[in-house]
C-alpha cells in the first residue's frame, strides 16, 4: 500500500496525504483524521527515514545530467548552465551533486540512489523526461525537483519546468532571413534527434511558409556536432552553392560548415552564403568569422529553475500548497558576421 492508493482512497491529492502524515496545519483536522485513519485500516507505516528527506535539510541539490554530457555538443552549452546553476544554488546557500539517472555501469537508478541515501534536498533534471516509475517515486516521497532546459513534450501541470521556447527560436531566424530577402535557403539539422531541434525546424519552417514568395528550402540531416556540419559542407557543397542563406541547429555544426565550405568549397561567409546557429555557445563570438546565431538565455533558465526549487523546497519544509509553472523563455538573435 502507498500514498498514492491512500490518496485514491481518501479521494485527495498525494500531497493532501503526505501532509497530513506529517502533520502538516495546511491539512484541516477533519481531512487529516480521515487521511490517517484511511491509513491505519490498510496498515500502512510511513517509513520515518522516507520522512526524513523532506523535513531535514542537507544543504545539497542533485543536478542530473543527460546521458550524453560527455559529447562535445552537448557539453559545451549544458556546462555553462551547470556554471550558472552553481552560482544561483550557493547564493541560497547549497551545493551540488552531479550525476546521471542511470549508473552507466550496473544501470542501477542513480536519482533513487541519490534520494534513498538522503544526499540531497532537492533535484534539478537536466534531462527531457524521467521514466514513470522513478517519478511516481519523487511525488511519493513529496521530494521537489524541477525540470531544466528540455521543453516538455506535452503541457503538464503537475511538474515545475524551465526551459527556452525553441519554436520561436527557429521563428526569429526564419524572420531575418525574410529581412534579409533570402529566397534559396537551407536548414541543417535532425529533428529526430531532440524534440528542441525539431521546434527550431519547425519554428523556421513556419514563417517561410507564410510568405506568398516561393522561398526554396533544402533540409541537410546532421546531429549538430561540428564533424557532422564539416563533412555536410564538404559532401553537399555543390547544393549549398545554390542556397543564399544556412540555419544550423547548433554553433557547432554551422562553425564545421563553415570552415568546410571557406577551406575545401571556396566560398565566402557571408558573401556568397549567409550562416546562422543556435545557441550562442562561447565559441560562437570568438571564432573568425563571428557567428550569427539565436542566444539562449542560459543564465536566466539556471536562476528561475533554482528559484522554483528553493521555494518548493520551503513549501514543502512549511506545509505550504505549491502551483507548479511551468516557464517557457524567450530567446533572441545576435547578428554578428557570418550574415
Amino acid at each position: 500500500m502507498t500514498i498514492k492508493d491512500i490518496a485514491r482512497l481518501a479521494r485527495v491529492s498525494v500531497s493532501t496525504v503526505s501532509r497530513s502524515l506529517n502533520d502538516s496545519a495546511e491539512v484541516s483536522p477533519e481531512t487529516r483524521r480521515r487521511v490517517l485513519e484511511i491509513a491505519r485500516k490498510v496498515g500502512f507505516e510511513q517509513n520515518a527515514g522516507a520522512r526524513s528527506l523532506v523535513t531535514r535539510r542537507v544543504g545539497t541539490i542533485g543536478v542530473i545530467l543527460p546521458d550524453d554530457f560527455d559529447q562535445f555538443t552537448t557539453q559545451l552549452y549544458h556546462s555553462s548552465l551547470h556554471n550558472h546553476l552553481r552560482r544561483s544554488l550557493e547564493r541560497s546557500d547549497f551545493d551540488l551533486i552531479v550525476g546521471f539517472s542511470r549508473n552507466r555501469s550496473t544501470g542501477e537508478n542513480s536519482i533513487r540512489k541519490l534520494v534513498n541515501r538522503r544526499k540531497v534536498d532537492g533535484l534539478i533534471l537536466i534531462v527531457s523526461s524521467i521514466d514513470e516509475e522513478t517519478e511516481h517515486y519523487l511525488k511519493e516521497l513529496d521530494m521537489p525537483y524541477v525540470y531544466a532546459h528540455y521543453p516538455p513534450a506535452t503541457s503538464r501541470g503537475d511538474v515545475d519546468w524551465v526551459y527556452v521556447d525553441h519554436f520561436r527560436g527557429g521563428m526569429l531566424v526564419g524572420d531575418f532571413f525574410l529581412r534579409q530577402g533570402y529566397r534559396r535557403v537551407a536548414a541543417v539539422g535532425n529533428t529526430e534527434a531532440l524534440l528542441e531541434f525539431e521546434m527550431r525546424m519547425d519554428g523556421l519552417q513556419s514563417v517561410l511558409r507564410r510568405r506568398d514568395e516561393a522561398i526554396e528550402v533544402l533540409t541537410f540531416r546532421c546531429d549538430g556536432s561540428y564533424e557532422e556540419g564539416y563533412e555536410l559542407g564538404l559532401t553537399r557543397i555543390e547544393e549549398l552553392r545554390r542556397v543564399e542563406a544556412v540555419f544550423a541547429v547548433t554553433d557547432l555544426a554551422a562553425i564545421g560548415l563553415i570552415h568546410a565550405v571557406q577551406q575545401r568549397g571556396g566560398l565566402s561567409v557571408p558573401d556568397d552564403i549567409a550562416v546562422v546557429g543556435y545557441d550562442d555557445s562561447p565559441l560562437a563570438g570568438r571564432l573568425r568569422p563571428r557567428l550569427t546565431t539565436v542566444r539562449q538565455p542560459v543564465e536566466e533558465v539556471a536562476f528561475l529553475t533554482c528559484e522554483r526549487l528553493v521555494e518548493m523546497i520551503e513549501d514543502r519544509r512549511t506545509g505550504r500548497p505549491h502551483a507548479s509553472r511551468q516557464i517557457a523563455l524567450q530567446p533572441r538573435l545576435v547578428e554578428r558576421e557570418t550574415t
